[in-house]
């Protein structure tokens, strides 16, 4: 009788623990789906005059059919940033932001590697968060 007991409690125990640590969400009463949310931040300053070459209509355009090259979707941002220079001078520059779900990490390097190139960046900031989210429509 013992060695029919001890499965069985094992077995509830793991259910439980397993039922207790899985991650269920609810926005507004949908459930919702978690994933991971890329955001990027282009700045349009060229890494070499340090200044901005192409418009930002140009840039625009160009950043968008990037993108949506590899990620299929994307939300865009447009905005400036701002910094201290070494000499104390503050210094600006146009900023593309582009929030995107769903891309593979493959697809999101080489989104990045053709952004670099194509604008003569040093760099392009990525932020990653795990995120839950809906598609709400009224019904």
């Amino acid at each position: 009788m013992r060695k029919k007991l001890i499965p069985i409690i094992l077995s509830i125990f793991m259910i439980t623990a397993f039922v207790a640590c899985s991650k269920t969400s609810t926005i507004l009463g949908q459930q919702s789906e978690t994933g991971e949310k890329y955001t990027l931040y282009l700045g349009l300053n060229d890494k070499d005059t340090y200044e901005q070459i192409i418009s930002t209509e140009d840039a625009l355009d160009k950043a968008n059919q990037i993108c949506a090259k590899y990620a299929g979707g994307y939300t865009q941002l447009s905005a400036k940033g701002g910094w201290i220079n070494d000499d104390g001078t503050m210094g600006h520059e146009n900023t593309i932001v582009y929030i995107l779900y769903d891309i593979s990490e493959d697809n999101l390097q080489s989104l990045l590697d053709e952004l670099i190139d194509g604008f003569n960046q040093s760099s392009v900031l990525v932020e990653k968060n795990e995120v839950s989210h809906i598609y709400y429509s009224k019904e």
